[in-house]
């Protein structure tokens, strides 16, 4: 598995495969926000969950946002590294927002959530506006961060 992981320098931390990659921001210690582009077929192996390991430690219960518009799949195998990942550390997570208008990728969200055991934790998002309004819940300053508004 060969990939990048570079911190660039607004803050954002991104990880890069040959298909895919996965970008982070942390708007305030307890929320993260990642999008994810491209095709994700297990090339990061176990980075893009690694990633948020030490904001699990420090801060949980943690907000994440998942942004998946620029996504275009993700493999079996990935989708259950993302299922077993939600369903282990429930105890630490406060809610997890996804976003999505591809009908497939909203599908396979929702896949995870149902076999992830974890009830309304998850929650996916077809209106970006309603994605949005909840990070800026989370975190006011969020939507200047991440769209420059």
């Amino acid at each position: 598995m060969s990939f990048k992981r570079e911190t660039l320098e607004d803050g954002w931390v991104r990880l890069t495969g040959e298909r895919c990659s996965y970008t982070y921001l942390r708007p305030r210690p307890g929320v993260v926000y990642v999008r994810i582009k491209g095709d994700d077929r297990g090339e990061l192996g176990e980075a893009p969950r690694d990633e948020l390991r030490e904001d699990l430690r420090r801060y949980a219960p943690l907000e994440l946002f998942f942004e998946m518009d620029e996504s275009t799949g993700a493999n079996l195998p990935v989708q259950d590294a993302w299922t077993e990942w939600f369903s282990t550390n429930r105890p630490a997570l406060k809610s997890v927002s996804v976003l999505t208008r591809s009908k497939f990728m909203h599908v396979s969200a929702e896949i995870v959530k149902l076999f992830s055991r974890t009830g309304e934790l998850i929650r996916v998002y077809l209106d970006p506006e309603a994605f949005q309004e909840a990070i800026q819940r989370a975190a006011p300053d969020a939507a200047r961060l991440i769209w420059g508004q």
